[in-house]
Order: C-alpha cells, then sequence, then structure tokens
C-alpha cells in the first residue's frame, strides 16, 4: 500500500511537472508531496480510529472510554472531511474506504487487532482499548510531525499541529486513566 500511494503521489506530481501538488489561490505555498501523503495516509489511519470507537461506544461500560471514544471519533470525522477537501483541490483522489487494505500501513492497526477488540468484554475490552488506541494515536502523532516538519501548505501543517495537540491530549489522559 505505501508503494502504491508513493507512486500515485510522485504520478501526480510529474503530472504536474513541478515539486508541488496545487497552487495555493491566495498566495498560499503550494503543497508538497509530504502533504500530500500525510493526507492520503492520515485518512484511513482516522477511519480505522472511528471504526474502533464506534466498537467502543458499544460495548464499552466505562464512561471515560465512551468518552475518549466520541471524542476523537467526532474529531477525526472533522479531520478527514478537511483533508478530503485537501486533495480534491489538489486534484488528488480521496483514499477508498477499504479497510483491509490499510491494515498493512504503517501506524495502523492489523485485523487480527480489531478482531481481539471487538471479541474482548468487560474491563477486559477497555484496557485492550486504551492500549490499542495509544499506541494507534502515537503514530498518527509521528505521522503529523513528519507532515509539520516537511510539508508547505500552511493548513495542512497546521491541521497536523492540531492533530499533534489533540492526540497528545488524549494520550496523557489515557496514560493518567491507566495509572489509577
Amino acid at each position: 500500500m505505501r508503494a502504491r500511494l508513493l507512486i500515485i503521489v510522485l504520478g501526480l506530481l510529474a503530472l504536474a511537472g513541478c515539486s508541488t501538488v496545487g497552487g495555493g489561490g491566495s498566495g498560499e505555498p503550494a503543497a508538497n508531496e509530504s502533504d500530500a501523503t500525510f493526507s492520503l495516509q492520515m485518512i484511513p489511519h482516522h477511519r480505522q480510529t472511528i471504526e474502533i470507537a464506534k466498537v467502543a461506544m458499544e460495548k464499552s461500560k466505562d464512561e471515560f472510554v465512551i468518552n475518549v471514544a466520541e471524542k476523537i471519533a467526532t474529531a477525526e470525522a472533522g479531520e478527514i472531511e478537511q483533508m478530503s477537501t485537501y486533495l480534491r483541490s489538489w486534484n488528488i483522489q480521496v483514499p477508498g474506504d477499504d479497510a483491509n487494505a490499510t491494515h498493512k500501513m504503517a501506524g495502523m492497526m492489523t485485523v487480527k487487532d480489531v478482531e481481539a477488540l471487538k471479541s474482548a468484554t468487560g474491563k477486559q475490552y477497555d484496557d485492550l482499548f486504551l492500549a490499542t488506541l495509544s499506541r494507534h494515536l502515537r503514530s498518527g502523532v509521528d505521522m503529523a510531525k513528519n507532515a509539520q516538519a516537511k510539508g508547505e501548505h500552511i493548513g495542512s501543517k497546521a491541521l497536523a499541529g492540531k492533530i499533534i495537540v489533540s492526540q497528545t491530549e488524549v494520550l496523557d489522559q489515557i496514560a493518567a486513566k491507566q495509572k489509577s
């Protein structure tokens, strides 16, 4: 999947005949490969987070787990829309919703991880959800840091910063819950 994604981005850059993916009509710098890759990878990453958050909202009886799941699902749904808008403005197709293909991307939960969550119950479920979500969010923070360091698009870099702050906050809350 990662190689296919890189080929798509590089192909689009070659068609554009430059190292950027689109112009910013209002004087905003065009997007580069890092900006495009960020959105192309973060959209499936967020979709996977939303998938497990929905399971948590159905299965968990723990108020903390339910609140974290609702908060993260709501935030990430909006971020998917924002990244999709960026991709369309750069004439790049928004990634499809093929969960099976994305399990192999770096930072993604495996099919086994998701199935373990779906089969767990009670406190075991809550503990597994929080641990799995933490690993997943940490990989999202790493992706966002990379986008901030290498990207050029102002909006994409701002979104990456927002993701770093919000997901780090959730990670800190989860860590505090796990210690209590």
